[in-house]
């Protein structure tokens, strides 16, 4: 009687941390796809603010240029 209640604690056990090791996972893939997205985010923001300055530089090189062929 004993050796058939301490089988089923270890059961119990096995099943109790199959649930937690899914539920860690679970959690973990929740993490990775939000530091993803954050990453992407602060990636594209940062990267929108280089091509503003790079169309405002180009602008200008564009604009000295065609200041320059008109003199000519």
């Amino acid at each position: 009687m004993e050796e058939n209640k301490k089988g089923t604690n270890q059961e119990r056990v096995k099943i109790y941390d199959k649930d937690m090791y899914i539920s860690q996972e679970k959690l973990r893939t929740i993490i990775l796809i939000i530091l993803v997205f954050v990453i992407g985010f602060v990636a594209g923001y940062f990267s929108k603010d280089v091509i503003d300055e790079n169309k405002y530089n180009s602008n200008e090189i564009n604009s000295s240029i065609d200041a320059r062929r008109r003199t000519k």
